[in-house]
This record gives C-alpha cells, structure tokens and sequence, in this order.
C-alpha cells in the first residue's frame, strides 16, 4: 500500500476508536490545506517517484511544482486537521510521511514559496521533529520535538528561526509548565492575524488543557480546562475564537462546554 493511502486508513481508524496511536508520535499528514480566505488549496501527492504539488483554485489546477522525496501536507490534530501554511498564505511547510513505530534519527520539511509555487529550502533537523506553526511574518517555524521512545505521546515545542536557519535553543516553555508536556493534539483555533494558535490536547488521564502559543512574541501559556469529557466525547470537541477574538469557546455535541478569556487566559 502506497503511503498516502496508508494515511488515509489510519486517519480512518483514529477516528473510529478514538486513540491517536495508530499515526506515531505525531498526528501524520493531511490530502489538502486551504488558505484562510478559502480563496486556494494545495496538495501533495506522489507522482513520477516524487512529490507532485498543486495549488488549486475554484476547482481548477493553478499552479504545479514537482519535487524529488516524499512529503505532505502536515496535520496539527490527531484528528487530521490541515497545517502547514503561514498566516498570510504565501509560506508553505511540506512534512515527510509518518514513521508508524518509535522516532526516526532525523526530520525534514520543505519550504514551498506559494506565489511562484517554487522551492525555497529544505531544513532538515536532528531527531523527530513534526510541524506546529508559522509566524504571521514567517521568520519562525514552530515544531514539536518528540524525545522519550518509551513514551511517544510526550513532547516539546521548539523554535526554528527562520532568518538565521537555526534551530532556537530551549524550549518555548508555558509559565509555570516544565519543558516536557504530554497529550494529543484534538482540536485548534487561530486568531485572525496568526499571532495566538490554540491546541486543545487530551492528556487520556486528568481533565483536558489548552496549549496557547504566541508565534510571535515565541512565549506559550497552558490552559487547564475544568470541563471533564468522557473518552469518546473528547475526540468530536472543537475550538472555536469568537468574532472579537476575546473568547476561546470549546464546543462539544454541539454545545459550548467551556469558555477562555483569551487576555486573561482564565476559565470562565
């Protein structure tokens, strides 16, 4: 089975049972990601031994960039939403397929310049790295570094600057969080300039929280939720910011089960 079908299969499965295991110690790649206006997407598919990249516009093909190796469109839940585009949609960041089974000695990502559609770099990073974000004036690209082989769920955020291609030391720790956190991506909401990207994450063990990375100020704030989903319901919960941004709603079945003050960062 070719590996993008493989993906599909187990995205399928995650959904089904609820267990983000079945795509590795992160969530794995997506078919397309859309601009924030919705006005282009693009694809990766293999083609020719290659990579075949398309941006696709009012249904028709626009543009198509052919490349040498394997890569996709990088997912940021385990659930299978679509990353990898910068907030103002002329960056985007292109993952290697999914190791399904411990952490790979190096990872790769290639950066797509979108309105030539043209290959700007390759970075490639010692360990297992997967994509997290895009500044909103794309000097930093934010990974989630996984380290523990007995324990792919934990992880740590990192820095890549960008300007300097160098891989920032430390971590972007949360105050009052250790380096290290542990949980799988369920959901994600973004303010309207990119600059806050909230990750809801299931610990499996203990209520819920929400990761708040500021992408361009390179600071994170945790968020434990009071709200106690049951283990299947954890996995259909989504977030949503309200028109002013002021809000983070958390909605379950449909209704709104918990609430942030995006200012304040507390639970109301």
């Amino acid at each position: 089975m070719r590996w993008w079908a493989a993906l599909v299969v187990a995205v399928a499965s995650l959904a089904a049972t609820g267990t983000a295991g079945a795509v590795g110690p992160w969530p794995g790649l997506a078919a397309t990601v859309s601009s924030a206006d919705h006005s282009v997407r693009y694809a990766a598919s293999r083609a020719n031994g290659g990579t075949a990249i398309r941006a696709i516009s009012k249904g028709a093909v626009t543009a198509k960039l052919d490349v040498d190796g394997a890569w996709g469109i990088p997912a940021v839940t385990s659930v299978g939403l679509a990353g990898g585009l910068s907030p103002d949609g002329r960056l985007l960041v292109l993952a290697q397929p999914p190791m399904h089974q411990g952490l790979r000695a190096e990872s790769s990502f290639l950066l797509v310049d979108t309105p030539k559609l043209s290959v700007r770099e390759t970075i490639t990073l010692p360990g297992e790295f997967g994509f997290d974000a895009v500044s909103p004036d794309r000097k930093t690209l934010y990974v989630i570094e996984h380290r523990n082989t007995s324990d792919l769920v934990q992880y740590v955020v990192r820095a890549y600057n960008l300007v300097t291609n160098t891989l920032v030391r430390g971590a972007v720790v949360a105050k009052g969080e250790g380096e290290t956190m542990r949980g799988y991506p369920v959901s994600r909401a973004t303010s309207k300039s990119g600059a806050w990207v909230y990750t809801l994450y299931n610990r499996q063990r203990g209520k819920p929280f929400v990761h708040a990375l500021n992408t361009s100020r390179r600071f994170a704030v945790c968020i434990d939720l009071t709200w106690s989903p049951s283990s299947s319901e954890i996995w259909n919960t989504r977030l949503s910011l309200t028109p002013d941004g002021r809000k983070l709603l958390v909605r379950s079945g449909g209704a709104v089960v918990s609430q942030v003050d995006t200012r304040s960062y507390r639970v109301l």
